[in-house]
């Protein structure tokens, strides 16, 4: 395991991972913020219950605001963060080192990546879990494995929930599923799975 961490480009991946989370977290303890984030700031106030209430007639879903409640203002810059170490844990994986390093990479240093991370926003928590979504959907459709049906229907709906964008995409991407599962379905032998869908 260690032998393996040590290969160089794990090493370089591993640099771009720390440089950028600095690059992301220095910044986010400013103390500014616009009227957007000072909504957010002002529903993390609250408790769950009252977020619960407020969320009811606003048109963001609440699962953010729930978790900024929790870790409060670098907590959008802790999505960001984890988009990028997807990029060493399941990107590389996937798609080989190059795309891997490439995905973090452009995760911590593209500037619209930085204003999510900056604004107390529900943005780049959004950006994470699409993407683990569509990891999960990569998987399944590869391998046909029911656990990753499972963590993509988790993330489908964790998605749903962090914002109405985010929502968009879920829901784009489970229609895709439902035509890909309905074109294929005297490929898939899983039993579990049609029963699932």
């Amino acid at each position: 395991m260690i032998k393996e961490l040590l290969k160089k480009e794990n090493l370089l991946h591993i640099a771009i991972i720390l440089l950028g989370t600095i690059l992301i977290l220095i910044p986010a303890f400013h103390s500014n913020i616009w009227f957007d984030e000072s909504y957010s700031v002002a529903i993390s106030n609250h408790s769950f219950s009252e977020i619960w209430t407020i969320g009811g007639n606003d048109v963001h879903p609440i699962l953010y605001y729930w978790m900024l409640k929790i870790i409060n203002r670098i907590f959008s810059a802790l999505g960001i963060v984890g988009l990028g170490i997807l990029g060493f844990t399941h990107i590389k994986k996937d798609f080989g080192t190059k795309t891997g390093l490439l995905f973090t990479f452009f995760s911590f240093f593209l500037p619209v990546m930085l204003n999510y991370a900056l604004e107390i926003r529900m943005y780049s928590w959004s950006i994470f879990f699409v993407t683990l979504m569509v990891i999960y959907l990569n998987r399944f459709i590869k391998d046909k494995n029911t656990k990753n049906l499972i963590l993509f229907g988790v993330f489908s709906i964790v998605s749903c929930y962090m914002h109405y964008y985010a929502l968009v995409c879920a829901g784009i991407i489970n229609l895709g599923l439902i035509i890909y599962i309905i074109k294929n379905r005297k490929s898939i032998e899983n039993k579990i799975i049609k029963q699932f869908i």
